[in-house]
């Protein structure tokens, strides 16, 4: 009798066998999210600087979401990749989504402004292949015009009620780590050939461990 191949470790050996063959072609920008999947906006009792972008802000407030995009868009290249945005800034990639099409990202909310972003309105992109730590708000003002410019505009409505809807009400958590603590389980929902970076996330705060 056959034995079946775990599905984690399918995506690893698919994930391997595509990062040693020849890199696909680098797909034009702006380019758009396929879709949100997954929505759920979340406070923190203590920030932390988001090194996504130059200018690092403190993060006290945003938005966890699950975005469905095209694999070439997400391939992890020895250069410069495409940059995603959410509005007003520069969204942090928590996992890879290479082979599962799915990203999972935390967005950060200006102090104080959670209640004004509104999903329905953000335009979601990718842009010019960039390291995201160089770019500054001068930068995603181009890139959303840009983005305008090339047609870009925000998810329907009702994807992101529905992503909403699957998010739940908001998470009050303390601090970055436990955020991400929280991403675990939608990497292994929506990215299972990741299973890995999800463990890492739940792994001890080093003062924790015994």
């Amino acid at each position: 009798m056959r034995s079946a191949i775990p599905a984690a470790l399918t995506g690893l050996c698919l994930m391997a066998s595509t990062l040693m063959a020849k890199p696909p072609p680098l797909p034009q920008t702006p380019a758009p999210v396929l879709d949100v999947v997954y929505a759920r906006p979340f406070t923190l009792d203590k920030g932390y600087e988001f090194t996504w972008r130059k200018e690092r802000p403190t993060v006290t407030e945003g938005y966890l979401l699950v975005l469905k995009v095209d694999p070439a868009l997400v391939y992890p290249r020895q250069a410069a990749e495409p940059v995603l945005y959410v509005g007003d800034t520069t969204a942090e990639r928590v996992n890879v989504g290479y082979v599962s099409g799915h990203l999972v990202v935390i967005v950060p909310a200006a102090a104080g402004k959670l209640a004004d972003f509104d999903l329905k309105k953000t335009l979601i992109w990718f842009g010019t292949p960039e390291l995201p730590e160089r770019c500054t708000a001068k930068t995603i003002a181009e890139e959303r015009d840009k983005a305008q410019q090339a047609g870009i505009q925000p998810l329907p409505a009702a994807r992101i009620d529905a992503a909403r809807a699957k998010g739940g009400e908001r998470l009050s958590v303390k601090d970055d780590y436990e955020l991400r603590r929280q991403l675990a389980p939608l990497i292994k929902q929506y990215a299972p050939d990741e299973t890995e970076r999800a463990d890492n996330l739940l792994a001890p705060r080093v003062e924790e461990k015994k």
